[in-house]
């Protein structure tokens, strides 16, 4: 049983590499990619001279908002977080010099990647529409123009797209930042989290089925990266191989339970019959994987434990026709439910163990009390005597 059951952990876990591989990819093309927005660069030159020696410049403003909402996308037992969002940008460029400058305003842009699905694409310049020069390559949106002296041109930039798993907004690390906000909108799940490398949001509301984060800052020394992992569902093969690496306790138990039954009726199980309780406790770990890659586990382990447990009990009566059929689906539900809760509300694992043990010593020592149960733990003494002489 041992063995069996960490070649169905193996199995599952062996899915969930692939889930995170090959098959992530398959979800990516088809469904998005993880988010990742740099910021808006500006070069300039004076008035008059040739584009050939651009400085960079620092943006005045950043105010970017970004509404998302959750598209979960289950494919065999994970559920990815997709999204659908829309990101609106407004930026400023402040000229602080006494003359005019030329300057060249880039958005980094993929219109061109089909998974992203990007759409609704507008440019405002000072409120007006501006043409959208894509570039050669088209993964950037270009605007070249001149902002008189101590004059301030705002830039607009938005657009509809979907992504998975993350977005995240990256300021340029090698410019100082000056007002900058970060607004991201979630409705469809609260249970974020931070990308590596990424600074948290400096306020966080939740609201419903919905949360928001904010990030706000007036000055930055130096660019860095903001946003957010969006929430995501449980994925139950992790879950499953938990399960399945676990059952070995619960099987003991079972077998204990059922050896003490065959006891009581002198009825004990013979080897092969033992190999065919492990099988169907195994397999029930099997048959749960299988089934909730194609429905919710919700329904996939109800399914299978009590198809199985209906199986298991209806051929133990059979066995021990003497014995009710309500001990054992008493048993199998037992030693598959509790388990199974255990691993599913795993902030709570210790106390439910805790919680099964203690019944089960509590009831025990009930069951000593009792004279009926001390003679038939006699007979059985005496009858094992019997056999060993």
């Amino acid at each position: 049983m041992w063995t069996a059951t960490l070649v169905i952990a193996g199995q599952v876990e062996s899915r969930d590499d692939f889930a995170t591989s090959e098959l992530a990819s398959g979800v990516e093309e088809r469904w998005g990619a993880p988010v990742d927005q740099p910021a808006p660069s500006v070069r300039a030159v004076p008035s008059g001279t040739v584009f050939t020696t651009l400085e960079p410049m620092a943006l005045s403003q950043q105010h970017v908002t970004v509404d998302a909402v959750m598209n979960y996308r289950k494919r065999g037992l994970r559920f990815f977080s997709g999204f659908d969002f829309a990101f609106a940008g407004q930026y400023a460029v402040e000229n602080p010099k006494s003359s005019d400058i030329d300057v060249a305003f880039v958005f980094p842009i993929e219109v061109n990647k089909a998974q992203v699905l990007m759409s609704d694409l507008q440019f405002l310049v000072d409120g007006a529409p501006a043409p959208m020069e894509l570039g050669a390559e088209r993964n950037r949106l270009v605007w070249t123009g001149r902002i008189g002296a101590r004059e301030t041109r705002r830039f607009t930039i938005r657009y509809r797209a979907r992504g998975l798993d993350s977005f995240t907004y990256r300021l340029d690390p090698s410019l100082p930042a000056r007002d900058v906000s970060l607004h991201v909108g979630v409705i469809g799940g609260d249970n974020f989290d931070y990308p590596a490398g990424v600074l948290s949001a400096s306020s966080v509301t939740r609201s419903g089925d919905g949360l928001g984060l904010d990030w706000r800052f007036s000055t930055l020394e130096s660019g860095v990266s903001l946003g957010v992992v969006l929430p995501s569902l449980k994925s139950w093969d992790g879950v499953i191989a938990t399960m399945a690496r676990r059952a070995w306790f619960p099987f003991i138990a079972l077998l204990a339970l059922l050896f003490a039954l065959g006891v009581k009726h002198r009825r004990p199980l013979a080897s092969y019959e033992t190999l065919l309780v492990a099988a169907v406790f195994g397999f029930t770990f099997v048959v749960v994987a299988y089934l909730a890659a194609l429905v919710s586990f919700e329904v996939a382990w109800p399914v299978a434990v009590l198809g199985l447990g209906a199986a298991f009990t209806a051929w133990m009566t059979k066995l021990m026709p003497d014995e009710g059929w309500r001990t054992f689906a008493g048993l199998w539900l037992a030693t598959m439910g509790l388990p199974t809760l255990a691993v599913v509300a795993q902030g709570y694992t210790g106390v439910i163990y805790t919680a099964e043990l203690l019944v089960g010593l509590i009831g025990a020592l009930v069951l000593s009390t009792r004279a009926s149960v001390r003679a038939w733990l006699d007979d059985g003494a005496a009858r094992q005597a019997e056999v060993s002489s």
